[in-house]
């Protein structure tokens, strides 16, 4: 393979034209060997390298790019394909690392490739699990009346860690209290004309504890 032309067209993004014609692009973050230094030269515009310069050059040369090297490119581009795709995921609605790895994986990505594009977005903040996580808490809310074991256990199904649920439901609870999203939640029950024994079981079910349970049933039989 002959590279004909390289192009920067985004900060970090590159065209990259062959001697076949065909196009490719890449991000240099993705790039193993080549330093991104070779590629700058072309940058910001566009140059050619005709045959006789390309026969005539050596490794280390300007446009010059080892077998080796050749596949770095290569392997970058498949990477940044990855990219785009969970670009488009991300376009569409907050996502988490776990789900989007999940809807990447399904679609056929490498699992290398998808990990290392999740680590580049991340650390670009494109993606945040504490941010996620959050605006998850506050579109749940919405509709749901759920404590802190649900919540919890719902998120963590959605691979956030530890420390970010922790931190997102303390934040949440320190602006809702608890007790009151509970007696919401047992009059939604009462409304249903539910017995008591199965009120006590879906308030179970929905995360609250034994001992808020009991303090909102004696608050309502007072």
């Amino acid at each position: 393979m002959v590279i004909r032309s390289v192009k920067q067209t985004l900060p970090g993004v590159y065209k990259i034209t062959s001697d076949a014609g065909s196009a490719f692009f890449l991000r240099s973050e993705y790039l193993s060997l080549v330093e991104e230094h070779k590629l700058l030269p072309f940058g910001y515009g566009r140059l050619d390298i005709n045959e006789e310069d390309y026969l005539n050059a050596k490794e280390g040369d300007m446009g010059f790019f080892t077998p080796e090297e050749e596949e770095d490119l290569l392997e970058a581009s498949e990477i940044y394909k990855v990219e785009k795709a969970a670009v488009n995921y991300i376009a569409r609605a907050e996502q988490c690392r776990f789900n989007l790895y999940t809807k990447l994986v399904k679609k056929g990505f490498d699992k290398t490739r998808c990990n290392k594009v999740l680590d580049f977005l991340e650390k670009n903040n494109y993606l945040d699990d504490y941010r996620f996580a959050s605006a998850w808490l506050r579109c749940r809310s919405l509709n749901h009346y759920e404590g802190r074991t649900k919540l919890s256990s719902e998120l963590a199904s959605r691979g956030i860690g530890n420390d970010v649920i922790k931190k997102v439901l303390d934040e949440y609870f320190a602006e809702n209290d608890e007790e009151e999203i509970c007696t919401k939640a047992y009059r939604k029950l009462l409304r249903l004309k539910k017995q008591e024994e199965k009120i006590c079981s879906s308030l179970v079910t929905a995360g609250f504890s034994y001992k808020l349970i009991k303090k909102v049933l004696n608050d309502f039989s007072c």
